[in-house]
């Protein structure tokens, strides 16, 4: 009799549901979900990967790429690079915002201003939802039931038009440069306490100048408990973009850490550029700001030489982790005083880690100090990096657009450096409004 039970089970789960009902009331447990978001944040790791196509099998347009996404008929793909980085995340009025995990504070709304080059996406921690089922913009479809992994989910299909879309694709090098998309994409509700679980959001036709033939985003939900409160949160989500050159590109971000603010974060997007932060660069809020003091003014123009003191290994790294370095010669001022000593620590981050593995195989880091400790005070620095090699001058130039980072090149199939490593930099005065 008990092996019976579970068809019985599916079968009055199938007799007794109410595709409209049940739609409704997964509706208002995400719209109340949507109301508490402000309240959390999570550490969002995401995992970047590019492929690209044969030579000899390239194309020019979109015609390999399949209407169900890709498969029969596609050119075989090798990986080319790969990167990975992890921030946090949370929901304000301005949308999504964005840090260095561990920074002091939200910075950006857009995820790429503060990683650099590469596919960058947002809108899977609550945006999406908002935009289905919040506005009423959404055309819906039940589809029947659908089995995910031997369960049994109600299948609904939806459609944004572009006059109701808020997804935006950025087509151009300036922030204006942007294009709306209309959207389409199913999800799946668990019958039995009307959960949301999986979802995709599929762009067919992108605009022509984004050289893009297809974005297909998935995201798995699931139920966290957080203190007292228990809240629908993306555990991994996976965006593809297959371009019109024949090359696709992968972001995994899965979700982790989640909790509730300790205390008040603050988020300026209209703050002067500040050396001293952590983060990438933004001024420090009234709180952060108390622990860096200036007793002193380092010349522009000083050359740096720095050692890293952390230990960087390749199995383990990401682009936002805390680093150290130390000088190797002392910071003199204009008239040969000595600012800071030999072995004065430096503090800085990772903020790129790539691996490359065709057409040829190599690591790119991207470092950038921001500061140094003198008598026990955080002294903010302003550094431009010194390449040491035609290739760094090509990673710097080619890859990296943001100010004060450098990039380093390393031919290894395992990277691990150590204060062996040292690199040159030269002061900039900080710029000011």
């Amino acid at each position: 009799m008990s092996t019976l039970f579970p068809l019985v089970l599916c079968g009055q789960i199938r007799a007794q549901i109410d595709p409209a009902a049940l739609l409704q009331q997964a509706r208002a447990k995400i719209l109340e979900n949507i109301r508490k978001l402000p309240n959390y944040t999570c550490i969002q790791t995401v995992r970047r990967s590019q492929f690209e196509t044969l030579s000899s099998e390239r194309v020019a347009d979109c015609s390999q790429v399949e209407k169900a996404g890709g498969g029969k008929g596609q050119s075989r793909l090798l990986m080319a690079s790969a990167d990975r980085f992890k921030l946090d995340v949370t929901i304000s009025k301005e949308g999504e915002i964005f840090s260095w995990a561990g920074a002091r504070k939200f910075e950006s709304t857009d995820a790429q201003e503060i990683v650099g080059s590469g596919l960058t996406g947002t809108g899977d921690f609550g945006g999406f939802l908002g935009s289905i089922f919040g506005g009423g913009a959404a055309e819906y479809q039940y589809l029947g039931l659908e089995q995910i992994e031997g369960r049994d989910f109600a299948a609904y299909r939806y459609q944004v038009p572009i006059s109701s879309s808020h997804y935006r694709l950025k087509i151009g090098p300036r922030s204006k440069d942007l294009a709306m998309m209309a959207y389409e994409g199913k999800f799946w509700i668990d019958p039995r306490n009307a959960t949301l679980s999986r979802m995709t959001i599929i762009v067919p036709q992108p605009p022509v100048k984004s050289q893009m033939c297809r974005i297909e985003t998935t995201i798995e939900y699931q139920p966290f408990q957080i203190g007292g409160a228990r809240l629908l949160l993306p555990q991994l989500t996976l965006l593809k973009v297959w371009d019109t050159d024949g090359t696709r590109s992968e972001n995994r971000s899965a979700y982790a850490s989640c909790r509730a603010f300790q205390s008040e974060s603050v988020f300026r997007p209209d703050v002067a550029p500040f050396a001293g932060d952590p983060t990438s660069g933004k001024a420090l809020s009234a709180d952060d700001s108390a622990s860096v003091k200036t007793p002193l003014a380092i010349p522009s123009g000083s050359i740096l030489q720095i050692a890293l003191r952390s230990k960087i290994d390749s199995e383990s790294a990401f682009a936002r982790d805390p680093i150290e370095g130390q000088l190797l010669q002392a910071i003199r001022d204009r008239g040969g005083n000595i600012l800071a000593s030999p072995g004065t620590v430096v503090h800085g981050r990772i903020v790129r880690f790539e691996q490359h593995y065709a057409p040829s195989s190599y690591f790119a880091l991207g470092f950038k100090y921001y500061s140094l400790v003198v008598n026990g005070s955080e002294v903010p620095l302003t550094l431009e990096p010194i390449p040491q090699s035609p290739g760094e001058r090509d990673l710097t130039g080619s890859l990296e657009k943001r100010q004060g980072i450098g990039m380093f090149m390393f031919q290894s199939q395992r990277l691990a450096l150590d204060d062996t490593f040292v690199s040159e930099w030269k002061t900039k005065k900080a710029k000011t409004r």
